[in-house]
């Protein structure tokens, strides 16, 4: 009877351990799935800060040329 009862407990604690490890694959899968879609957003937060560093740039270059301009040739 003991060794019926060793057998049950030892399935019971494999089945939570099962369950248990199911869970902490869902939750790691999902935690790398997050990661997948941070990293992309990521990216593209890198690509337009980027493109508009070059935007800031040209209009700075814009400014500076206007700037040599109007000491050039003030305005009466």
């Amino acid at each position: 009877m003991e060794m019926n009862e060793n057998n049950i407990l030892e399935q019971s604690k494999i089945k939570d351990l099962q369950a248990s490890f199911d869970k902490s694959m869902k939750i790691l899968e999902s935690h790398i799935a997050e990661s997948i879609t941070n990293k992309t957003k990521l990216e593209s937060i890198k690509i337009d800060l980027k493109e508009a560093n070059k935007k800031f740039l040209e209009a700075e270059r814009y400014l500076k040329e206007l700037k040599v301009d109007l000491e050039n040739h003030p305005v009466k």
